[in-house]
């Protein structure tokens, strides 16, 4: 580094640089009457320090003119080139940086700026505990998608009674908005609110219209009151199309502005009427209601038989922020003509430990008709898989591939679980045969 007072000019530092041995590029830092001089550590440097030199920065090579005007230069030079300081890769990075521009003291964008606002939003926050169950938490926007009959009004109310028992939520901080029902129904959820204490609201009564109520969503938040409030809206198409993007994305950022002033929303919406590849429900409409909430879930039947005393329901969670449940089952009385009340009464949470069994007994069920056919054909001595996997396509119209599947389904040697077991024959072939039969109370789970 070469800092100096003297009458030195520019072809007085070249010769000196050469007589140091300086290699033909150098930078060159002045200002205020003071000169130092880097080596560069590594050729590579150049070519970013030509790109962006800040002001007060030279490059220069062996031979080009150097402005040195009001710099002096007359002592404390360097005697030899180890005495410069190295210009190494991070000091580069800092000499290229541009200087940040000054700060915005005022644009379009300064009068919607939340700054300072933080303590005011921590105050507004709320932790994202189980309010409804595990599927559905405080400070959150959730969306639960089920087809017709699943029960999701069912299950949301019952759940909501269990949150007011249990001092999780005020019941005049719960308010119900229903949109989706018939008189009768709607007058018997009417009583069951009140009786709770909670609010029922409904397009058509009291001056509330369905286009108003993404405005009163909005008003809600920017009042203030949402804190503490929960907003079930039952069913969410009511209130816009869930095809269009415009109108979705209108409902999903009302939902979202009560969420962030401490306030909770469960959306119900429907299914579409075909399943997934993996036979789970599929949420219908865009992907705008998913992308905006914090959680999703689709709701599946998991036993569906007239005969079963309780329905059984899965809730499969789609998305998540937070610890919701990542699935969960319930139960509820499956006879026909309970009272709705008694309906509601009968919502138990499913063990889940329970639920893959659960899951097995249904799809026993939904495959007896196959495994009827398949233990036929091993009975009367059609016993090895591919001709067997061919004749169950054949008697049921089924592929031979569906047919290879359930084979291999129900081989094995847990009669709770499977029908018949295999055995090698002569080369090698699969001779399968039926196991014992266990009585059908055995077949449930308990």
């Amino acid at each position: 580094m070469l800092q100096a007072n003297g009458e030195h000019t520019h072809a007085a530092l070249i010769e000196m640089l050469k007589t140091m041995g300086v290699p033909s590029h150098f930078a060159l830092v002045k200002g205020d009457r003071r000169l130092a001089l880097y080596r560069l550590d590594n050729p590579a440097l150049i070519s970013p320090l030509r790109r962006a030199v800040p002001d007060g920065v030279d490059l220069i090579s062996e031979g080009e003119k150097v402005d040195l005007s009001g710099v002096d230069l007359s002592e404390g030079l360097a005697k030899n080139v180890a005495e410069l300081s190295v210009l190494a890769a991070a000091h580069v990075n800092q000499l290229t940086t541009s200087a940040p521009e000054p700060a915005a003291s005022s644009n379009a964008l300064v009068p919607f700026s939340l700054r300072g606002q933080a303590d005011k939003f921590k105050r507004l926050a709320i932790e994202a505990k189980p309010l409804l169950g595990d599927v559905c938490l405080k400070g959150q926007v959730t969306i639960w998608y089920a087809g017709p009959g699943i029960g999701k009004t069912l299950l949301a109310l019952s759940l909501v009674v269990d949150a007011v028992r249990e001092g999780r939520i005020a019941a005049g901080n719960v308010f119900f908005v229903n949109a989706d029902d018939n008189g009768s129904g709607f007058a018997t959820k009417l009583q069951i609110m009140d009786d709770l204490g909670a609010h029922t609201l409904s397009p058509g009564f009291r001056n509330l219209r369905n286009s108003v109520l993404i405005a009163l969503l909005h008003k809600l938040a920017d009042d203030d009151d949402a804190r503490g409030v929960l907003v079930i809206v039952d069913t969410i198409k009511k209130f816009g199309s869930l095809m269009d993007k415009k109108e979705s994305s209108a409902i999903a950022q009302a939902f979202r502005q009560v969420a962030m002033r401490g306030g909770s929303v469960l959306g119900l919406a429907h299914t579409t009427k075909n399943a997934n590849a993996d036979g789970t429900a599929r949420y219908a409409g865009t992907s705008d209601l998913v992308d905006d909430a914090d959680a999703v879930y689709t709701i599946s039947k998991l036993s569906t038989s007239t005969e079963e005393k309780e329905k059984v329901v899965e809730f499969r969670r789609v998305k998540a922020r937070g610890d919701s449940a990542e699935r969960a089952a319930y139960a509820y009385a499956g006879e026909t003509g309970v009272p709705y009340d008694e309906l509601l009464a009968s919502v138990r949470l499913i063990d889940p430990q329970q639920i893959d069994e659960f899951k097995r007994v249904e799809e026993q069920r939904s495959d007896a008709d196959l495994i009827t056919v398949a233990s036929a054909c091993i009975t009367e001595g059609i016993n090895t898989k591919m001709i067997l996997a061919k004749e169950i396509a054949s008697r049921t119209g089924i592929s031979g591939r569906e047919g290879g599947r359930l084979i291999d389904r129900y081989t094995g040697d847990d009669p709770l679980q499977h029908r018949w077991q295999f055995k090698r024959g002569g080369r090698g072939a699969f001779i399968y045969e039926l196991l014992p039969l266990l009585p059908p109370g055995d077949l449930a789970p308990t």
